[in-house]
């Protein structure tokens, strides 16, 4: 039996507590602590969890991996960038043989929630959270520091860029093997939005299908009462 890791939750908000709780019930790890950079350090706790600062987790528990607990995704680029410069490590979950998914390739740092699946042929970066009920279909990228809400649907033949947010329920569907959607670097997919074609880097879209907000803004005036 493979022995389960104590690990250190970086971010101490309800997301992080809703992560330590997946993490404990289903066996992934065991949190022993969260770090805070503006709650660390006054004695308050989460859970039953100390809640330190970044220098108190150098000091006591650098030897114990860190898990990424926010949903932002550029936050979560700079905060691993902060532990990999300190000298901090990072859990590969699914390399365990009972975790893993059949031709399926996940990164440093990163978590498939269950329920959910992935298909073959699919490769999933660096400190990427794909939450629970949450479907990603063959032949798909996912690049680093993503977060991918609850109940997502994605189809084979996507390229999802760095630091991308998929909303909860989102979809995207559409992609070919000739010609992938591809949702750029930083883009916001909102709230059960239906993506039928490629999303530009930065951009922030919603609705069925999915149009940048701008688009909908412009619809909405055209259409107001005079």
């Amino acid at each position: 039996m493979n022995k389960i890791p104590r690990i250190v939750l970086y971010g101490a908000s309800g997301h992080a507590n809703a992560v330590r709780s997946h993490f404990e019930h289903s066996g992934v790890a065991e949190i022993i602590a969260f770090i805070d950079d503006f709650q660390g350090g006054q004695g308050l706790s989460l859970s039953g969890r100390p809640i330190i600062t970044f220098e108190e987790w150098q000091v006591r528990f650098l030897k114990h991996p860190c898990f990424i607990a926010v949903g932002d995704p550029k936050a979560k680029r700079r905060l691993a960038g902060k532990v990999y410069d300190a000298g901090g490590q990072f859990c590969r979950f699914h390399d365990l043989p009972d975790r893993s998914f059949p031709e399926v390739t996940v990164g440093e740092g990163s978590h498939v929630q269950s329920p959910g699946y992935v298909g073959p042929n699919t490769r999933i970066g660096d400190h990427v959270a794909v939450m629970a009920m949450t479907t990603v279909g063959h032949d798909v990228e996912i690049g680093d520091c993503c977060t991918i809400c609850p109940s997502c649907a994605i189809a084979g033949y996507v390229k999802i860029e760095d630091e991308v947010f998929l909303g909860t329920g989102s979809t995207v569907i559409n992609g070919r093997a000739d010609r992938p959607i591809v949702i750029g670097r930083g883009a916001t997919v909102g709230v059960g939005a239906v993506v039928t074609k490629s999303v530009p880097a930065g951009s922030s879209v919603m609705g069925n299908p999915a149009r940048p907000l701008r688009d909908l803004s412009r619809r909405g005036r055209r259409h107001s009462p005079a």
